[in-house]
């Protein structure tokens, strides 16, 4: 992740531009990575901007729309059963 990425993310999310200033010059001594950019918006109460957390419960995998997803169908053989008449 470049500066500039890390930047235009914290910007599209509403962070402060003081805040994202702040947090480069940290992340700049410790590693500019998406873990510890998250770690310090944390530190000042702001919500985390790379790192998603989901909760099982609401897992749409486990709420059932994997069965409501439509199966995979299976190649038509009409070609094949046409050129055998």
């Amino acid at each position: 992740m470049t500066v500039n990425e890390a930047v235009l993310e914290m910007r599209y999310s509403g962070i402060p531009e003081e805040d994202i200033e702040e947090i480069l010059e940290i992340c700049k001594k410790k590693g500019l990575s998406p873990q510890n950019i998250d770690k310090e918006l944390e530190s000042r109460g702001l919500d985390k901007v790379f790192e998603f957390e989901y909760d099982a419960s609401e897992s749409w995998f486990e709420s059932g729309a994997a069965s409501s997803a439509p199966a995979h169908k299976a190649p038509s053989k009409q070609g094949l059963e046409k050129e055998k008449k």
